[in-house]
């Protein structure tokens, strides 16, 4: 299979190029609105891309020194759900500020009662008039304290069974009643996570997205997407430090005569190059239009536990030093600008990435039953009004 791009002066890359000689200080917003954000989508929001010229925007942006809006949420999990279903209405007061990085999103989906089962979720939404009433708290929740708008996902029809009577919606943050709480982890940097307190939150109703009842399947897509954006060879959350970073650091202060780990860097090394494929395989599946599958969870379950390793020996690496705020492994620093970009914050989120979006074991049960068609884990709350679960205490 041949992975090299169109040289220098294909049409398709001097198209790029000129685009970005031409602006040399894009905001975010003019990223947007030329379809570079997010090519891959239609038009007008995108470039209806195919996986060439996603790669060739890609190689021009760094090229150019541009770097694209960070807004994880909206970008790689959510906003493109209003494509298909949403409302005309609701991409045309959505998508431009997403897009943009204006309007940073969150996901409103963890619960403290719930776990990773996601359909046991109690945060309710009931219809009164033109808005629902939303009453519940969400945890671990990225990016809520920076959040303008949030995708919650919400109980409105409590008499089904509990996967059937979930809805989603997009909630302004700053409504009243939705107070949000700092969760400080150890790395000793700003918050990521939160708790999310929902108090009687009026939402209008044209802020469903879709139809009732559709949040389950909804929200399964989603967070297939975001597994697979999660993936890439990049230790932490597909960015940050990577193998070939680990091999190249570890190379340049000798570290490789040791030949324990030496063979251990090999083998790391190897699991980044297939991610690095993969990575290639799920970006043709989307540029194709492929609904993202269970071989979202195979990913994440494959990449979370290599980028720990990746971390682990860069530290191991340092010895004694390793204990050191500050003393970065290597001596050719990261290039990156982001907060993983930065090998001992790296290495302080790591344990995070085997639990979020899905924890191994979870990721394991979806792999057996939708992969290897192994016989569902049962669930006796799994077919029964989920009003009756609650009212005997499940």
């Amino acid at each position: 299979m041949d992975f090299e791009l169109p040289g220098e002066d294909h049409p398709k890359r001097q198209a790029v190029r000129s685009w970005f000689e031409a602006n040399p200080h894009p905001s975010g917003a003019d990223l947007a609105r030329a379809g570079y954000v997010v090519p891959h989508w239609p038009r007008p929001w995108g470039l209806a891309a195919d996986p060439e010229l996603q790669l060739i925007i890609d190689e021009e942006m760094k090229r150019a020194g541009v770097t694209a809006p960070r807004n994880p949420v909206a970008i790689n999990n959510c906003a493109q759900s209003l494509l298909t279903h949403g409302s005309e209405a609701q991409r045309q007061k959505f998508l431009p500020s997403a897009l943009s990085g204006e309007s940073v999103w969150c996901m409103l989906f963890s619960e403290p009662s719930g776990g990773s089962d996601l359909g046991a979720l109690r945060t309710t939404a009931r219809r009164e008039g033109d808005h629902y009433v939303v009453k519940g708290h969400k945890i671990w929740t990225s990016l809520a304290h920076e959040a303008k708008v949030g995708v919650l996902v919400a109980r409105t029809q409590p008499d089904l069974p509990k996967h059937q009577g979930l809805s989603q919606f997009l909630v302004d943050m700053d409504s009243p009643g939705v107070s949000v709480r700092p969760i400080i982890d150890m790395s000793g940097h700003e918050n990521e996570y939160n708790e999310v307190f929902l108090d009687e939150v009026r939402v209008p109703a044209d802020r469903l997205l879709g139809k009732e009842g559709e949040g389950w399947a909804l929200s399964m897509i989603q967070l297939q997407t975001e597994r697979v954006a999660l993936s890439k060879p990049g230790a932490i959350w597909g960015s940050g430090p990577s193998a070939r970073d680990l091999v190249e650091g570890l190379a340049e202060t000798g570290a490789l005569a040791d030949a324990a780990l030496r063979d251990e860097a090999a083998e790391i090394y190897v699991e980044g190059e297939i991610l690095r494929l993969l990575a290639y395989r799920a970006l043709s599946d989307r540029m194709n239009a492929r609904t993202p599958g269970p071989e979202g969870a195979i990913r994440k379950m494959l990449a979370a536990p290599h980028g720990q390793r990746v971390l682990d020996l860069a530290k191991r690496a340092q010895g004694a030093r390793g204990l050191i705020a500050g003393e970065q492994p290597f001596p050719t620093q990261l290039s990156g600008d982001g907060p993983f970009d930065d090998w001992d914050y790296a290495f302080w989120f790591s344990p995070a990435v085997t639990l979020g979006v899905g924890t191994q074991e979870i990721l394991k049960n979806v792999v057996a039953e939708r992969v290897l068609g192994m016989p569902r884990e049962l669930d006796p709350t799994a077919r029964e009004p989920w009003s009756e679960t609650r009212r005997k205490g499940g």
